[in-house]
């Protein structure tokens, strides 16, 4: 993107990039009276069955595509801490307890390979048999996660525990 700040005609271009994209023929439709600013995103309030809206990042017009599951509050918590509706590189702060980890982990989706070395199509939940290895072998950093669902858990770590971590959106997609 160029060096101006994005408007938010751009954030509704970004938005019909990516319909076009993952192949969605929706129409762009919201009440403009709706939208949410920060100096940082827009909040696009596109809400229907399975969608609760999306967050465009101004510096980069990354589109954040809220599923339904999560609210729109918490969804703002974690896309301010780089938690996005997409694979994230998610590290932990090294003096992080592994019991809270190894909970955590259990509401992580990943995209580890197998025995035979292949990668899954779509994240898969990990099995309790899977977390102490993952701790093992990737703490702290955790690649190609999905932890979108585990939002709920991680707000509630960081109040209750002092949880830290740094996550950011993972180079390669799924």
């Amino acid at each position: 993107m160029s060096a101006h700040s994005a408007t938010i005609r751009e954030a509704e271009d970004a938005i019909k990039r990516r319909f076009a994209a993952d192949g969605f023929c929706g129409t762009l439709e919201y009440d403009p009276d709706k939208v949410i600013e920060t100096d940082r995103w827009w909040y696009i309030p596109y809400c229907w069955i399975g969608c609760n809206g999306f967050i465009v990042n101004k510096d980069d017009l990354y589109v954040n595509w809220l599923g339904s599951a999560i609210g729109r509050d918490l969804s703002f918590w974690g896309h301010d801490r780089g938690i996005y509706h997409a694979l994230v590189d998610f590290t932990f702060a090294d003096d992080t307890d592994t019991g809270l980890v190894a909970a955590l982990l259990s509401r992580f989706k990943h995209m580890n390979p197998d025995e035979a070395g292949e990668s899954p199509e779509e994240p898969e939940w990990y099995g309790k048999s899977e977390i102490q290895a993952a701790l093992s072998d990737s703490f702290p950093t955790f690649s190609r996660q999905f932890v979108w669902y585990a939002l709920p858990e991680l707000k509630d770590a960081c109040e209750k525990n002092g949880l830290q971590f740094s996550s950011v959106l993972s180079k390669e997609g799924w």
